[in-house]
């Protein structure tokens, strides 16, 4: 039973400003949320909108954490998975607040059920402890983005993921065709547009990039309802990242895996962000993900080493070389993720 609960503040600086959607930010800032139980053990969460991808602000984040902290007190938790699961899945107090905190809640509490089973928190969802690999994050300017793929090259990264959806279109073609001549024949890119581009971009991109050495591209177009025209044109295979934040997984529905996404053609994987869309919805995206043969990638938003450790966990679970590559932009923070990419599964615990 949950006896004491409580949040603090927390932050941390960037390594360099860092612009999403137009908003340069200098730091990663949010809560920890700390629950402890009447038998001693204790666990955090971590609670931390990111501005321009999050649809919460940090004051609708406190207020949510606020108003959660009574429904937490004196809470038992159940030991079994699947009763735990349930019980997060149809608890109202958890599913009407905001994304961030659902993620702190459910993240402390399927923490503490790990720990009271002697697991790591992907033992106790189903996965065997084994090392995670993970994409290195390409972003900026020509001459930085070249920096630190020759640098991570070297030290045996073998997927990168390459920000683009620049507005000079040539300029992300010439980072994409430097680096197709630099990749090992094992090694491959993926792509992020964030949904920068028209319908009429994103083609015209596709045509004078190509497909050779790309996984695949994440949100090319600004409009879903064109996925299906882009990857008709182009056959280059997509990724969905903001999109999974405003449709829910579909498993759960009558008839099992009723989302609209389903039919979708071109999409082979589903770029999953615990942080914006919540703990056990990412564990509902990666059951839809392994119905429809997707894969279900992990990816960080800058999480803190509290949060970033669930994430990793949950790469472990999904089988699949996550995004977790933005854990080098914080300053004062030991990674665990290696020069080349691994997290060994030791440190998952």
């Amino acid at each position: 039973m949950i006896c004491q609960t409580d949040f603090l503040p927390f932050k941390i600086p960037f390594i360099r400003p860092f612009s999403i959607d137009g908003n340069t930010i200098q730091e990663r800032s949010g809560f920890y949320l700390t629950i402890k139980t009447s038998d001693g053990p204790s666990a955090q969460g971590e609670c931390a909108p990111l501005e321009g991808v999050s649809q919460e602000t940090y004051r609708r984040t406190k207020h949510d954490l606020t108003e959660i902290r009574s429904y937490l007190m004196e809470l038992k938790i159940p030991r079994q998975k699947e009763e735990l699961l349930q019980m997060l899945r149809q608890e109202p107090h958890v599913l009407n607040v905001c994304a961030s905190v659902r993620f702190a809640v459910e993240s402390a509490i399927l923490s503490l059920a790990s720990r009271a089973a002697n697991q790591s928190l992907a033992e106790f969802l189903g996965a065997g402890p084994k090392d995670v690999q993970s994409a290195v994050l390409l972003q900026g300017n020509y001459q930085e983005v070249i920096s630190v793929f020759k640098r991570s090259a070297g030290q045996g990264v073998k997927v990168f993921k390459l920000k683009v959806g620049d507005r000079n279109i040539a300029l992300d073609v010439k980072k994409i065709q430097d680096i197709r001549l630099l990749l090992e024949h094992d090694s491959y890119l993926r792509l992020d547009a964030n949904r920068k581009w028209s319908f009429k971009e994103a083609c015209i991109f596709a045509e004078l990039a190509g497909n050779q050495k790309i996984d695949f591209i994440e949100e090319p177009v600004n409009d879903v309802t064109q996925l299906d025209a882009f990857y008709q044109q182009t056959r280059m295979r997509i990724a969905l990242d903001e999109t999974l934040s405003v449709v829910r997984s579909g498993i759960r529905a009558p008839g099992r895996c009723s989302s609209p996404l389903a039919r979708h053609e071109g999409v082979v994987a589903y770029v999953l962000k615990p942080m914006i869309l919540g703990l056990v919805p990412t564990l509902d995206w990666i059951e839809e993900a392994n119905l429809l043969k997707r894969k279900a990638i992990i990816s960080s938003a800058f999480e803190s080493p509290v949060g970033f450790k669930v994430l990793a966990n949950l790469a472990c679970l999904s089988g699949q070389i996550a995004g977790l590559g933005t854990e080098r932009w914080l300053k004062n923070v030991e990674p665990i993720v290696g020069v080349d990419g691994t997290i060994k599964k030791e440190s998952l615990n």
